[in-house]
């Protein structure tokens, strides 16, 4: 009967604990049992000492009691209930232990089944891989700070073989090309190079190959997937392998068509990341919180001209401009607030040696591996040339708009000087006829006189104000500096007195005259008296301003000198600088002091400033004395004795009816025979019908003008062009200036008195 008894197979747990009594002893994991409710069974010592514990205050508890509850329901609860539905569990996990401290677990759960089939237990066992995780992950970094940074790049990084495919490169380079990175990987350098540049593509190659030695910059051009050619600036270095031979080519293609710069660039490992950020022209940089240098290439010294050793750990606030310092901090600030990069950012630095670049930066957070901010870095590109070329283009832009103003002022001018003599030509001319008059009273003789002084004064402001007008184009002439400043001073004694300003002028005797562009020297001079009578009316309401010309070997000077606010001595040097200005927006001639040294510098002559704080302030210009004439302006009649004419028959041809009364009587009185018209179509049926010994025409008249008039006596024969004489108002006019040059047809200038209006026709009918 003892024979036939069967022996009971063993439970899902005895199972378990059998299993557990031979794996716990061996194992160095944190092994543990768990039935259905989640309650211990059995753990063993490596357990034990990672909680600290004992084996009862563990075994037969809950093991939502012992992980604590956040860590049981949120992570191991799912897992253990997947186990206890019959599946193998495995997961990886940061856990904290008492004794171990914060450590990342490879874990895995293994049902234990009953005799029925259903699972009893739960298998746990837990393997620390702190070490091997704490490897991949700086690996990781290292992997996703090199990729970030040539994602960061605006320009393309590659990498080749020794046949010129593809191997490598970054998205800007799909990007530049505008290929995807499938059509672009393997594909061959030749497919991007213009026929042109491909031999001396492979000669490049084939040169590092035989040398070794990189090439750090050439130009060529790309051609894009569009078929668009661009031009690159291209870095070509040897790729080597682990035994150090070179298996292809890598390096940097700059689009300098566009002026892009590159960003970002970092290596596939510390040594390639230093070895892309060396080859930059541009500065890379790190800074920490406080703002001190971390990390940075080579291209940072050259920048700044310090060594490495001088600029690790420098503070930004030692090559920044204290003006420009609080910008900085409040960039930084704000990355570190947001989290968000800044891009394009203008900027000045200051070099080791005091000098200023003009440069153009980004700034991305610093992050360390729990994405923590622990600094900056970015990229800065020297722009100084680009913003001195931009300089100079503004320059010409605001000198043209000048000339361009200049010029509408000129025909402004030119206009009013016409319609101001026509009738000025009548009040002196008909002044001169009743002064010429035995009967007229004293007292009205010297009303008349008063009113001829009058025109007179109002014809030589006209005769002025042409001459400045007509001055703005851009010629060099022969030039009375000192009458040049008289001009001036004429024109603004009005606005110098209303500003309580007194000018005190005293022009050397012996100062020669000089070739120059009078209008661009006008407009110097103009600019220093308006600008030093503008900061004496601000700083005492009333001042005085002394000009004096000077003979200096062989060099004219001019002084301005004002007793102004005068210019403080840190602002002397940089008054004339195109980037500094102390003027408000809209205030001043438009002519700033940076365009004054620009055109005297064109003419080969200087100017410089010298000045006491609140004493006042002298400008210095100098000109060289050039004699070569090299004038063109229209010939002026040559003043001789006239000879005794006879009668002549005399048409004139203006639109002015107290001109042509004007002229009809003085000249009928000298016992000529005269007919005036005041339009083209009368003055042909004249000429059709008589013979005319002189022709006076008026050059302005509407409808057909002088010069288009005379155009037809040309054409209807030359010996009646000859006999025309013009007048006018305005010979500074370009269009009349032109005329009279190229024609040489002689003229007589508005106003005119009968005096003069006799001996010019005199003149004229006796040749």
């Amino acid at each position: 009967m003892k024979n036939n008894i069967k022996k009971r197979p063993p439970t899902g747990k005895e199972k378990s604990l059998d299993i557990w009594e031979r794996l716990a002893s061996t194992s160095t994991n944190l092994l543990s049992l768990i039935d259905r409710n989640y309650i211990y069974l059995a753990v063993n010592d490596s357990y034990l000492r990672a909680y600290n514990r004992s084996r009862e205050e563990i075994v037969g508890h809950s093991s939502r009691k012992i992980l604590g509850p956040k860590i049981f329901d949120k992570l191991v609860k799912d897992y253990v209930d997947q186990c206890l539905a019959g599946e193998q569990v495995r997961y990886q996990s940061w856990f904290n232990y008492p004794t171990l401290g914060h450590r990342f677990m490879d874990v895995s759960y293994h049902p234990f089944f009953d005799v029925d089939g259903t699972v009893a237990s739960v298998f746990a066992d837990i393997h620390d891989i702190t070490d091997l995780q704490m490897a991949e992950e700086a690996l990781r970094q290292s992997e996703d700070r090199y990729q970030t940074v040539l994602d960061e790049m605006e320009d393309s990084y590659y990498e080749v073989d020794l046949a010129g495919n593809f191997t490598f490169f970054n998205d800007a380079m799909c990007r530049q090309l505008g290929y995807s990175r499938e059509e672009l990987m393997g594909m061959n350098y030749r497919v991007i190079t213009t026929p042109d540049d491909v031999e001396n593509v492979y000669k490049t190659f084939n040169q590092i190959y035989l040398t070794g030695q990189p090439i750090r910059a050439f130009t060529g051009k790309i051609v894009r997937k569009d078929g668009d050619t661009g031009l690159g600036e291209i870095s070509v270095f040897p790729l080597r392998n682990d035994k150090g031979e070179i298996i292809g080519f890598r390096g940097i293609a700059h689009d300098v068509t566009k002026h892009m710069q590159m960003v970002e660039a970092l290596r596939q490992s510390e040594d390639r990341y230093r070895t892309v950020l060396d080859e930059m022209e541009d500065s890379y940089y790190e800074v920490d919180l406080a703002g001190n240098f971390t990390f940075f290439n080579d291209a940072t010294c050259r920048q700044l001209g310090y060594s490495r050793e001088e600029l690790m750990g420098m503070n930004y606030r030692v090559y920044t401009p204290k003006d420009d310092v609080q910008r900085v901090y409040k960039a930084f600030n704000q990355i570190y607030r947001t989290g968000k990069p800044l891009r394009g950012s203008p900027t000045e630095r200051i070099r080791k040696n005091g000098t200023r670049l003009f440069a153009e930066g980004s700034a991305f957070p610093l992050r360390n591996e729990r994405g923590e901010i622990i600094g900056f870095r970015g990229v800065i590109s020297d722009i100084t040339e680009l913003k001195q070329a931009e300089e100079e283009k503004r320059q010409m832009e605001q000198k043209a708009q000048l000339a361009s103003r200049l010029a509408c002022v000129g025909e402004l001018a030119s206009g009013v000087a016409h319609e101001i003599n026509n009738p000025l030509t009548g009040v002196i001319g008909y002044t001169h006829l009743l002064l010429a008059r035995k009967d007229i009273p004293q007292d009205i003789r010297r009303d008349l006189e008063t009113i001829n002084d009058g025109a007179q004064r109002v014809a030589d402001i006209i005769k002025k104000l042409l001459a400045f007008a007509g001055q703005q184009k851009p010629v060099q002439r022969l030039t009375n500096i000192n009458e040049t400043i008289s001009t001036i001073l004429d024109l603004q004694s009005y606005e110098l007195a209303s500003n309580n300003i007194k000018v005190a002028f005293q022009p050397a005797r012996d100062l020669p005259m000089t070739i120059v562009d009078p209008g661009q020297l006008q407009q110097v001079f103009l600019n220093l008296i308006i600008n030093a009578g503008t900061e004496m009316k601000l700083a005492h309401g009333r001042g005085k301003l002394s000009i004096k010309t000077e003979h200096i070997n062989n060099t004219i000077r001019i002084s301005f000198k004002d007793n102004g606010p005068g210019i403080a001595k840190k602002n002397l040097g940089k008054i004339f600088n195109p980037f500094f200005t102390t003027r408000e927006v809209g205030r001043g001639t438009g002519l700033g002091l940076s365009v004054c040294h620009g055109i005297l510098t064109e003419h080969k002559g200087r100017i410089w400033a010298e000045s006491k704080l609140g004493i006042g302030a002298t400008f210095i210009v100098e000109l060289p004395i050039v004699t070569e004439d090299k004038q063109s302006v229209p010939p002026e009649p040559t003043v001789e004795e006239p000879k005794k004419v006879t009668k002549a028959k005399i048409l004139v041809i203006d639109d002015e009816p107290s001109i042509r009364q004007l002229v009809s009587r003085v000249l009928i009185k000298e016992g000529h025979d005269v007919e005036a018209v005041d339009n083209a179509e009368d003055a042909f049926k004249m000429i059709k019908s008589k013979r005319y010994s002189l022709i006076l025409l008026d050059i302005k008249m509407p409808g057909v003008g002088g010069i288009n008039l005379y155009k037809q006596f040309q054409e209807i024969a030359a010996s009646l062009a000859k006999r025309v004489v013009f007048v006018t108002g305005d010979v500074m006019d370009k269009r009349s200036t032109d005329f009279l040059t190229e024609t040489r047809a002689p003229y007589i200038m508005k106003p005119f008195d009968a005096e003069k209006l006799k001996t010019e026709i005199n003149r004229i009918l006796a040749k």
